[in-house]
């Protein structure tokens, strides 16, 4: 469970570094005419990315870990690694979700002055 905590606090605080980073270039994108919802599903769409990627290379990583040290992979073995890729998947993007809505806090006209 620890593990789990951990994964979303961390797929948070990139996302949220990530638009820390482009608070420029998001507030650019919502002056040109893009609403908070869609910069809040750009981002989320962002996390889901980092979610699907870490999940397929973690549980890949797994299922050739267990086959190098059983000899084999049993069908329930696989079935155990897609439920953990899913959880991961689900993890993120629901982690994705304080960062998409700390966007609204974006300072547009002061950022756009300053750039």
């Amino acid at each position: 469970m620890a593990t789990v905590l951990f994964s979303a606090v961390a797929v948070a605080d990139v996302l949220y570094l990530n638009i820390r980073d482009r608070a420029h270039e998001l507030a650019s994108l919502q002056a040109a005419g893009w609403s908070a919802a869609a910069l809040g599903r750009l981002v989320t769409y962002e996390g889901l990315c980092i979610g699907v990627l870490g999940a397929v290379l973690g549980a890949g990583a797994g299922l050739a870990g267990a086959s190098l040290l059983v000899g084999g992979i049993s069908a329930g073995l696989v079935n155990v690694g897609v439920l953990t890729a899913l959880a991961g998947v689900l993890v993120a993007a629901a982690s994705a979700a304080v960062p998409a809505l700390l966007l609204r806090r974006l300072p547009v006209a002061q950022l756009l002055a300053e750039e």
